[in-house]
């Protein structure tokens, strides 16, 4: 017999899953508590001992993906401002991680992240991992500057968009691509040029 923690989990997962399911078909402003209750085969009863609302399970969702998202950084960042050689380099742990983090949660990463959901969470996420890369660039540097001939908010877009685009683009599709190979992606997003990707070859 589950144990009164393990009925709670099955419940939340039921409800997440059936938010996950129904944001197929709706938005998220017009989810309601009944389409999850229907769709989960929880009583509304049970549902607002969990939540105090819809509102409420979505904030709960997001904080604690927030958190998790937050504590996987500050562990592992250290060592991202070490450059490497694509050619025999592995990728950073903290792009593993992400990549990890991200396969973990896809069903509902891809569901907030995506039409139906709130695209200001997408932007809150990619916020956190701003945060980090200039705390840790403070720490290798002395001060969080990136190079001179670009403005500040712009580098840092464009280190960020490297790594969340990439992110962003596996989970709003089905296909193939590994993990392993969605972090090498993303490192070579990192590393080479617009002209390298295009594959044009440069004649100096």
């Amino acid at each position: 017999m589950p144990t009164h923690q393990e009925r709670i989990a099955q419940t939340d997962a039921a409800i997440l899953n059936a938010l996950v399911t129904v944001g197929r078909t709706k938005s998220l402003n017009q989810i309601t508590v009944s389409d999850l209750t229907r769709l989960s085969g929880i009583s509304r009863g049970t549902f607002y001992l969990h939540y105090l609302d819809k509102d409420d399970l979505v904030t709960k969702i997001k904080n604690s993906i927030s958190s998790k998202f937050q504590s996987m950084l500050d562990a592992g960042i250290d060592g991202t401002m070490n450059y490497q050689d694509l050619s025999v380099g592995q990728p950073y742990p903290v792009i593993e991680d992400i990549v990890a983090f991200a396969a973990e949660n896809k069903a509902i990463l891809s569901f907030l992240f995506g039409p139906n959901g709130d695209p200001a969470f997408a932007n809150s996420i990619t916020a956190l991992l701003q945060k980090s890369i200039l705390s840790e660039l403070k720490r290798v540097k002395g001060a969080a500057i990136f190079r001179n001939d670009l403005p500040q908010k712009y580098a840092l877009c464009i280190i960020t968009n490297a790594i969340m685009s990439v992110v962003f683009t596996w989970l709003s599709n089905e296909d193939s691509l590994s993990q392993s190979e969605l972090s090498k992606v993303i490192m070579r997003a990192l590393y080479l040029s617009p002209y390298d990707v295009l594959g044009i070859n440069v004649q100096l």
